[in-house]
């Protein structure tokens, strides 16, 4: 899926703003947002406050959220 068009980034893909859910996201197959995130993404866990990022977006097992920093 193409996160640019005509020189504008797609709305909804947690680029433009952060995507968010209560907990931390699922990755892997089914994962939380798969195949709405692509890399880059970032998402918000409301119940703890931690933030994480997409590093890989392909759809299936490889699909993958990143805690971002050293957030303990």
């Amino acid at each position: 899926m193409p996160t640019i068009q005509g020189g504008k980034v797609i709305e909804g893909a947690g680029l433009d703003a952060p995507l968010q859910n209560a907990g931390a996201p699922a990755s892997g197959a089914g994962g939380t947002y798969s195949g709405t995130a692509v890399v880059g993404s970032l998402l918000i866990d409301t119940a703890n406050g931690k933030l994480y990022i997409c590093t890989n977006a392909t759809a299936g097992a490889s699909f993958a959220w990143t805690l971002v920093g050293a957030q303990v």
